[in-house]
């Protein structure tokens, strides 16, 4: 039997970190703007799966599961390179209009490619939007702020 190791490469992608910049300024319109106009884009969701295949589509996905938030907070984000591809997450924290008093943590998941400096194609796994158990130490953003 043989010892195979795969190799991660951590190094940040330029392209993947500007797509995970936007999302912790709460920038849709910057997070549009890192993925191709034909991006290949796939979510599962807790109790559905979406799927577009245009940047602005992919784009407006994001902003109606977290647009309406009144206040948003990246919790923490990794991206790193597996077997070619781009692998990222990222975890945040929000206060949604259906529960305005009462934090929510949701993390997403997934592969990427990068082609030309855009984000050709992004599979992600997403948990949902989950009651925050304890109040988490992070200062929000408040929704919109740069």
């Amino acid at each position: 039997m043989t010892d195979t190791t795969l190799a991660m490469q951590p190094a940040k992608e330029p392209t993947v970190s500007r797509f995970l910049d936007a999302l912790a300024r709460y920038d849709f319109d910057e997070l549009e703007a890192c993925l191709a106009p034909d991006v290949w884009f796939r979510a599962l969701l807790p109790r559905s799966v979406h799927e577009s295949n245009t940047a602005r589509e992919a784009a407006d996905a994001y902003r109606s599961w977290y647009g309406s938030a009144s206040r948003f907070a990246l919790l923490a984000a990794e991206q790193y390179t597996m077997a070619g591809r781009r692998f990222l997450s990222y975890r945040f924290k929000l206060l949604p209009p259906w529960a305005p008093e009462q934090w929510h943590v949701i993390e997403q998941a997934g592969f990427c490619r990068v082609k030309e400096g855009r984000i050709s194609r992004l599979d992600v796994v997403c948990t949902g939007f989950h009651p925050a158990e304890e109040e988490i130490a992070v200062q929000p953003m408040l929704r919109g702020a740069a």
